[in-house]
């Protein structure tokens, strides 16, 4: 379970970067979605290292949090 929880980490940071540059050159605010979303990635590697939490409602909410994010990344307006 650790394990898996590093790597989530580790991934989820390196996609928080690339999202984060790739604002950074194109200024769209789908890539700040992008942004919001890696963050609470990396907010729930964080909470699953330290056993703050267990699956419990507050992880259920960052997992809905993560895909509302990423659904905003990709519907056109």
């Amino acid at each position: 379970m650790i394990f898996s929880s590093i790597v989530m980490l580790g991934l989820a940071f390196l996609l928080l970067i690339v999202s984060a540059v790739s604002y950074a050159r194109i200024k769209d605010i789908k890539m700040l979605f992008l942004v919001a979303a890696f963050s609470m990635f990396l907010l729930k590697g964080i909470f699953l290292i330290t056993d703050i939490a267990n699956q419990s409602l507050s992880l259920i909410v960052l997992d809905l949090l993560i895909i509302v994010f990423l659904y905003l990344t990709v519907v056109r307006r």
